[in-house]
């Protein structure tokens, strides 16, 4: 495959449906075309541009927070956007001069965004705003005359964001969709290709497979969380088919194992499985010959011959959810009602203020200009952390990001050195680069950040290497200053985070099971959407476990994965009952495997429960009579995981799991 044929492969991987992407231009093409026009307009004024960077905060702020699925509500958003922005450029000009009421007004300002955060995007989206142009306001210093020109720079802005956003990069959800579908199904060719390791004897050959496995969930969960924008009876059944590819390719790939490496031949499952895998890259799901293709790898198959039946499977849901994509359409974007306000974060709120005062304190100490960057690090820090070690992974990813930032933007500002046009190009592509990593890479926006101010300093003449140097420092103070409210001041401990999603993800567990315990019934039930749920749940708590698994020791971070491994096993067996869940006609069978369900549905919930009850943890699942079947067996293997999960629950000392 050829370099630029793999790198988009991993570009849409990472981002099915290219929004991200979409985000990123869209969010650089509006602040060029604001600076642009405020240049334009200071030029026409006879004016200096400074003032007019009001202006530009909205510009780089409004496109992040304009998610709503209407244009109405977008518009709505970024005029909501427009109060912070005014009321505070209004306050930092009378404070202007005024250091110690300045930092109060600061300190105000990050405890009430952080009290408002939880309550909804915009809450999130004004309080980020009002700091943002704090911070611009307080270290530029605007006097009470350049409001005027302020005010003007927001009124530029305001049409910019939106000629942008609604008329020239629009987003239109069902092409995302089509191609986040792609992205799927390049994934799943991933997957594939791996499997080619099982025939070689590979020893990292699981390690790899597990992995790349885990990455199809990660595409195919991005792909379902677009279908939220479109409309159709085929919405339902692409989720459906999602769900049925990833089943499909693990179901393939356990056959292959299984099978180990036979023979070659112009009709073994080898060759089949690189035909798939290479019908999948190229995108011939759509192709006239999808029946044919079918046919060449079930043709001939019995029952014995599971590989081929495996890939066959693969193969129809591959079309089946190709061609439920391509029948979608845009949903009708009316306004929808707003989602209900979260509580107000008092305790954030107060250890957010706290932390900030220290780095205010500790940033005053080493520049009495720019304590701002101390304090903004403090607040980008506790932004999204829910425990302790999220904060201070935070904090470790924001200053390696600075320290990067910097040997970055030396280096460029020396290679770019006297030339204004190409420092204005870099600066560019590193507010695109800020919009297209933040939600991936901590540590790459925070390069980007630092790369942006090099090349504005450099462009303004001023002397770059101590200004960035003392960026580190203060980013340094401020990151410090967060780690030490995070750790000793009402602390958020990252066991007790742990505990709570794991306990969500093991009733999301139960859910599967009782949702496919309906399903045997006759009952109407959606077995798969529970397993879409269970699936994000248990995102969520890989994304509570990174500060262990990144933080401890080998030692220490094995036992934090011992539980998680069981609980994989455990999803991976309860995604095929919920797969293989039909009704069953045979009466005696039905209520053996009903009665099964439900003691297992209460095994899992009673596991779930904190503190958990050791009964629970020690007691294994008496023997069952054997049935025939893929339910019965996908049951009695989900049974033998919950056993093995229980045992290593009750062994968890760390809190990769904590027992309560």
């Amino acid at each position: 495959m050829p370099l630029t044929s793999q790198l988009w492969s991993r570009i849409t991987a990472s981002d099915p449906g290219l929004l991200r992407l979409l985000l990123a231009a869209r969010g650089t093409l509006s602040v060029l075309l604001t600076t642009l026009l405020c240049m334009l307009v200071a030029h026409l004024l006879a004016e200096p541009v400074i003032p007019f960077t009001a202006g530009l905060i909205l510009s780089m702020l409004g496109p992040f927070f304009m998610r709503e699925p209407s244009w109405q509500q977008r518009v709505i958003t970024l005029l909501l956007l427009t109060v912070p922005a005014i009321v505070v450029a209004v306050a930092t000009a009378f404070l202007d001069g005024d250091g110690r009421l300045g930092q109060i007004f600061f300190l105000l300002l990050v405890f009430v965004s952080y009290l408002l955060q939880g309550r909804s995007r915009r809450a999130l989206g004004l309080g980020l705003t009002a700091v943002v142009a704090a911070y611009v306001g307080l270290y530029l210093q605007l006097p009470p005359s350049s409001l005027p020109l302020q005010m003007l720079s927001i009124v530029i802005a305001i049409p910019v964001v939106i000629v942008t956003g609604l008329v020239l990069l629009p987003l239109h959800p069902a092409r995302a969709l089509r191609r986040a579908v792609r992205a799927v199904h390049r994934r799943a060719a991933w997957v594939l290709s791996a499997a080619q390791d099982i025939r070689k004897g590979d020893p990292d050959a699981p390690a790899r497979l597990q992995r790349r496995l885990s990455a199809l969930n990660e595409t195919a969960l991005a792909a379902d969380d677009i279908l939220s924008l479109v409309e159709g009876g085929e919405r339902e059944a692409v989720r459906i088919e999602l769900i049925n590819l990833e089943l499909a390719v693990a179901w393939a790939i356990d056959a292959l194992r299984e099978a180990g490496p036979a023979a070659s031949g112009e009709g073994s499952h080898w060759t089949h499985l690189a035909l798939t895998e290479q019908r999948l890259r190229h995108g011939r799901w759509n192709d006239e010959r999808h029946g044919r293709w079918q046919d060449e790898t079930s043709t001939g198959s019995d029952h014995a011959d599971t590989p081929r039946l495996a890939l066959a499977e693969v193969g129809r849901a591959a079309v089946t959810l190709g061609h439920a994509a391509a029948k979608l359409k845009p949903a009708a974007l009316s306004a929808a009602p707003p989602p209900p306000a979260g509580p107000y974060a008092w305790i954030p709120a107060a250890r957010v203020t706290l932390a900030s005062a220290l780095a205010i304190v500790g940033g005053a100490a080493i520049s009495p200009n720019r304590w701002f960057w101390a304090v903004i690090t403090t607040y980008v820090v506790f932004l999204g952390a829910r425990s302790r070690g999220d904060a201070i992974l935070r904090g470790a990813q924001r200053l390696g990001g600075t320290l990067l930032g910097l040997a970055s933007g030396i280096a460029l500002a020396w290679l770019l050195h006297g030339t204004t046009e190409g420092q204005a190009a870099i600066a560019l592509l590193a507010v695109f680069g800020l919009y297209y990593t933040f939600t991936i890479s901590y540590t790459l926006a925070m390069v980007c950040v630092t790369v942006l101010l090099g090349m504005l300093y450099g462009m303004l003449g001023a002397p770059l290497l101590p200004l960035l140097i003392l960026r580190v420092e203060e980013t340094a103070i401020g990151a410090i200053a967060a780690v030490l409210v995070a750790i000793f001041v009402l602390p958020a401990r990252t066991r007790d985070q742990v505990g709570r999603s794991s306990a969500a993800a093991i009733r999301a567990l139960a859910g599967v099971v009782a949702s496919s315990r309906a399903a045997l019934a006759g009952e109407q039930a959606t077995p798969l959407v529970a397993v879409r749920a269970m699936d994000r749940q248990l995102a969520d708590l890989r994304l509570a476990l990174l500060p262990l698994t990144l933080g401890r020791s080998l030692l220490r971070s094995s036992e934090a994965a011992r539980p998680l491994s069981s609980l994989l096993t455990c999803v991976r067996w309860a995604r095929l009952l919920a797969s293989a869940s039909r009704p069953v006609s045979d009466d005696q069978t039905r209520a053996t495997l009903l009665a099964r369900a439900e003691r297992l549905e209460q095994r899992i919930t009673a596991l779930a429960i904190t503190p958990r009850d050791p009964t629970q943890l020690t007691t294994r699942t008496p023997p069952a009579p054997v049935l025939e079947g893929h339910a019965a067996l996908a049951m009695s293997e989900l049974e033998r995981a919950t056993d093995e999960l229980a045992e290593r629950l009750a062994v968890s000392t760390l809190g990769g799991f904590p027992l309560g």
